[in-house]
């Protein structure tokens, strides 16, 4: 029975632990210590990676920016029946929401939320003041000092000393767009005046009549600044919105009184064309496809049924199946010029393969502004390649190679950019290749060629496709070369991202493009998988 007894009793460790408790510590110890230690490369890659990848897929599909510019317009836009010119309400709500700031006081302000029979739209509050009364009138909230103390409370941590004037300035600097942020849905606007009248208020009683101007003018400066950008997002919706917008605003301070129709269309005979109206109808939506229809020439008519762009605007396809052509025509020369490069690195003594690694090398330790400036010296039809043709008779100095500024000038300087992300897999896999397969090919009788077709080759495919995924996915994001050297016919999809996001500042438009960019890179990744294998990828 005590023998019985001593079996079934649990195993103990040193401490008097059961065993079974304390692996299962130790166990949980162990991962805890590997979830720390990947943890520092989840964060890295979740904050330069996964977020913006999220912001991107959010800003092609957000239309919000001209929800908030015009929340009026669209609440009263779904009841108007889309067969005549609009009647005088919508030219109200319309002349309303971009000639005042009253939106940016009224709490529900955009989408459905919005009342239209809040009087509180269509208070006015007088352009030289006093503005105290007419923004309590708008909204009573903005009375109480409750409702400034958040924005008091910006100001005040701005102030806070550091010790350091550069660091003081800036966190000042900052508190500037910070208290815009507040207010409105920008991030580029600046409210200085209301920052400096807030730094002289208590923050306890009520606000006087100072801190009222103060906000209506820094508000003002930013209803100019939301126009801007929302015009950018009609005009591509209809041709000529941004234009009108720009020239009726000037118009639209002499209009103190309705009727609006009227005076609106004596000052821009466009406010009486259908189209822009019924574009206003696309746009009413805080989410939208629209962008993503735009980046493949498509666009939704007013019945939301998909058609093609007019055919003086049908530019993306282009430019899509360009992007594709020149990477696969990069990706093809890289692969020609690197692979005997590649073997001559494995296959040479090593005195002469390190010289050679160094050549390969080299172009990393130069700035690739330098190497394209070097290119375009050489390329043009001046150049130092134009001048060798012509001086070796090859070429007669009239029929000079046009190499600048176009496709060919683009393909040449891509490859050479990027040939050495092709020859440094290739030859990393080479490397491991012993030479005696080749020569046991050659003593069963295989001609060299044969042996290197059947033998050698075979076992460099993983270092190929390795070269070639890297290769294709840098060239079809690329945009620095083309831009410098392509000119108009070596322009790439790349180039429209950037000119969207840098100058047109259409962000929805780029977003959607660089979303579809990053969905046809994972498409040829899958095809890639499915026809080569991912598990035959190596890079040495």
């Amino acid at each position: 029975m005590a023998i019985a007894n001593a079996s079934s009793a649990p195993i103990l460790t040193a401490d008097g632990v059961p065993l079974k408790v304390s692996l299962k510590r130790s166990m949980r110890r162990s991962k805890i210590r590997a979830l720390l230690l990947i943890l520092p490369a989840f964060l890295f890659l979740f904050v330069v990676f996964i977020l913006p990848i999220g912001n991107l897929l959010t800003r092609s599909v957000d239309d919000a920016l001209v929800n908030w510019q015009l929340p009026i317009t669209f609440k009263l836009i779904g009841d108007w029946d889309r067969e005549n010119i609009p009647e005088e309400e919508l030219f109200r709500a319309l002349f309303v929401d971009f000639t005042t700031v009253n939106k940016f006081f009224i709490q529900d302000n955009t989408g459905s939320s919005v009342n239209i029979s809040d009087s509180a739209w269509w208070v006015t509050v007088p352009p030289k003041g006093p503005y105290r009364e007419a923004i309590i009138q708008i909204n009573p909230a903005w009375g109480d000092a409750v409702t400034w103390q958040p924005l008091k409370e910006i100001v005040d941590r701005s102030l806070e000393d550091t010790g350091n004037e550069k660091d003081n300035k800036h966190n000042q600097q900052r508190a500037t767009f910070d208290l815009c942020s507040e207010l409105t849905p920008l991030t580029n606007a600046t409210c200085s005046k209301l920052f400096r009248a807030l730094q002289n208020w208590d923050g306890n009683s009520s606000p006087d009549e100072p801190i009222f101007a103060a906000v209506y003018k820094d508000l003002a400066s930013a209803q100019k600044i939301l126009t801007g950008k929302s015009s950018t997002r009609m005009n591509y919706e209809q041709p000529g919105w941004k234009g009108l917008i720009r020239t009726s605003l000037r118009a639209f301070k002499k209009i103190e009184e309705p009727p609006y129709k009227e005076a609106m269309i004596k000052a821009n005979k466009r406010w009486g064309e259908m189209p822009f109206w019924e574009s206003l109808v696309l746009m009413k939506d805080t989410f939208t496809m629209g962008y993503y229809l735009n980046a493949v020439d498509r666009r939704f008519d007013v019945n939301k049924k998909i058609q093609l762009q007019s055919e003086e605007r049908r530019v993306y396809v282009m430019l899509w199946w360009r992007t594709l052509l020149i990477s696969c025509l990069v990706t093809v020369g890289c692969l020609v010029l690197a692979y005997p490069v590649s073997h001559l690195l494995a296959t040479l003594p090593l005195r002469y393969s390190n010289l050679l690694m160094i050549c390969v090398l080299m172009p990393f330790w130069t700035s690739l502004l330098v190497r394209i400036v070097s290119w375009m010296v050489m390329l043009q039809q001046q150049g130092v390649i134009n001048d060798a043709l012509v001086w070796s008779h090859l070429l007669s100095d009239e029929n000079r190679l046009p190499m600048m500024y176009n496709f060919t000038g683009t393909v040449i300087v891509m490859i050479q950019i990027l040939l050495p992300f092709m020859i440094l897999p290739i030859y990393s896999v080479m490397k491991t290749i012993p030479p005696s397969y080749m020569r046991a090919a050659q003593n069963l009788g295989a001609p060299p060629s044969l042996a290197f077709l059947r033998v050698y080759m075979p076992q460099t495919l993983p270092g190929i496709g390795a070269g070639v995924i890297l290769v294709f996915i840098v060239a079809i994001g690329y945009y620095i070369t083309p831009d410098l050297v392509g000119g108009k016919d070596g322009r790439m999809i790349g180039n429209m991202i950037a000119y969207h996001m840098q100058k047109s500042l259409n962000w929805g438009l780029g977003a959607a493009m660089g979303s579809v960019l990053l969905g046809a890179i994972l498409i040829l990744y899958w095809i890639y998988d499915k026809l080569v294998g991912i598990d035959n990828l190596k890079m040495g």
